[in-house]
């Protein structure tokens, strides 16, 4: 893996770590991107590639995990 690949899933996890920590606040894709330094769609496109889903698939899913959890604590 070349340097420049390396740096730029780390700016995906920072982003990723960004949604992690704001997910009960209205997020949207401009912003978490200009957390990883590139454009809105480079960012979708990237994120899916490396982790598998859109990031409002992987926001949505980090959400109702959230309030699962809430649920049985409660």
């Amino acid at each position: 893996m070349t340097r420049e690949v390396e740096d730029f899933n780390r700016r995906l996890l920072r982003a990723r770590d960004a949604m992690d920590r704001a997910y009960a606040e209205p997020l949207d894709v401009r912003t978490v991107a200009a957390v990883a330094h590139v454009s809105p769609a480079h960012f979708s496109r990237s994120f899916r590639s490396v982790f598998g889903e859109t990031p409002h698939r992987y926001l949505q899913r980090r959400r109702v995990e959230r309030s699962m959890f809430l649920l049985r604590e409660t």
